[in-house]
């Protein structure tokens, strides 16, 4: 077997062990989170070196020629010993692994109180939060790069390398702090559209764009006073001043054992239940550790 006397590039082993292992172009792309055409593009320069197709087109993905075979049988002892490697060098820097989550900062809240309470955190690992205000498609594209561990939010859809898990459902209420000057415990439909309030805004879509919650916003007569991507502002602000807010009930449950603040009920509030879920890629689907925070998050604790 003639090879082309062109210095081999050793980055080439790990495309042909995937694409062997995925059966796959696409996938095989996927896997490495690199574009399409780089794996075309690596397959191009193995052919050119060995001097063989190496990977036929088939009806369902590519098949690896006999050569193709041979190859990864050999290549593939180099490609695990190269990531067992990575993998002891990791655990002498760190012992502890960190798991990578995406939510907003109530839902943190409310995470990071689950997972203390059951010691999963410090015990088993510690969690980083990132990207608390994402678009779909950046959140699904964490996802997929596995940038992120467990995505905690509104429903995301058209990906198939994601899996949803329901965790409960937001039932939007109303607070305001505990000694608002005039607020009694309910409030008339005449009071909520005057009563001056703080609203929360994102660039994008959010759980009040998907039901009848606008409709019930735009009874009101005013602009909020103040609009804010972070959650955590409004409700300290509102400690001071008296303003009411919007808040998933599920999270007033415990803010109020921390802060001086109360609901305050209103007959014409809409009775919508929006479902939050924990986005996971694939991958993890069989991962101990994930699926513990998952089954805590969905316990009553």
């Amino acid at each position: 077997m003639a090879l082309s006397s062109e210095k081999f590039d050793f980055n080439l082993i790990r495309y042909l062990v995937v694409i062997v292992d995925t059966r796959s172009m696409v996938n095989a792309a996927e896997m490495l989170n690199v574009a399409p055409s780089a794996v075309s593009y690596a397959v191009k320069k193995l052919r050119e070196h060995y001097k063989d197709p190496l990977f036929v087109r088939s009806l369902h993905g590519v098949k690896p020629t006999t050569l193709a075979l041979n190859l990864y049988d050999r290549f593939k002892l180099i490609h695990d010993d190269i990531n067992a490697a990575l993998n002891i060098e990791s655990l002498t820097v760190n012992t502890t692994q960190t798991i990578y989550m995406r939510a907003d900062a109530l839902t943190q809240f409310w995470i990071m109180d689950r997972l203390l309470k059951s010691r999963i955190v410090p015990d088993e690992c510690n969690v980083e939060f990132k990207y608390a205000v994402a678009d779909t498609e950046e959140r699904i594209h964490k996802l997929r790069t596995q940038e992120i561990d467990i995505d905690v939010g509104l429903f995301l859809t058209g990906d198939i390398n994601i899996v949803s898990h329901t965790l409960f459902d937001w039932i939007y209420i109303l607070i305001c702090r505990h000694n608002h000057s005039t607020l009694g415990d309910k409030m008339t439909e005449k009071q909520f559209i005057s009563e001056p309030y703080f609203a929360y805004s994102t660039r994008f879509s959010g759980a009040i764009s998907l039901n009848n919650y606008n409709e019930f916003v735009s009874l009101r007569t005013a602009e909020p006073a103040f609009r804010s991507e972070s959650a955590t502002s409004m409700i300290l602000s509102l400690l001071n001043h008296d303003f009411v807010i919007f808040i998933p009930q599920i999270y007033f449950q415990l803010l109020k054992e921390t802060i001086n603040i109360r609901e305050v009920k209103c007959d014409i509030m809409p009775n919508e239940r929006i479902p939050v879920k924990a986005h996971i890629n694939k991958k993890n689907k069989n991962n101990e550790l994930i699926n513990k925070i998952m089954s805590v998050l969905k316990s009553d604790i």
